[in-house]
């Protein structure tokens, strides 16, 4: 009977050596494994949300390089604008202080 497990494949190791492809044959395992463990990056990033009551909401999304205003209740959803790209300048601004 044959088994097919990874310690199958690298055959038996002694001195530590073991068969060359069979090395090879590792590292490309554990390169999947290792890849299979990286997330992608996210397209869709809810930037701010804002309750009204009443199960309401206003939000800003982002998708890509677009962003939307939406607004939503328990029962629809409607895109109530789109908002200019995001850029690193888009933390709010402050009024500047009145002066006595």
């Amino acid at each position: 009977m044959k088994t097919d497990t990874m310690a199958g494949r690298l055959g038996h190791v002694t001195r530590g050596t073991a068969r060359p492809d069979a090395w090879q044959e590792a590292r490309i395992w554990w390169r999947r494994i290792l890849e299979w463990g990286r997330r992608r990056p996210r397209r869709l990033r809810l930037c701010e949300s804002l309750p009204l009551g009443d199960r309401r909401f206003v939000a800003v999304v982002e998708f890509d390089e677009s962003r939307f205003l939406v607004g939503g209740t328990a029962a629809s959803l409607v895109l109530l604008a789109r908002l200019s790209p995001a850029g690193p300048s888009d933390e709010p601004k402050r009024m500047p202080e009145e002066e006595s």
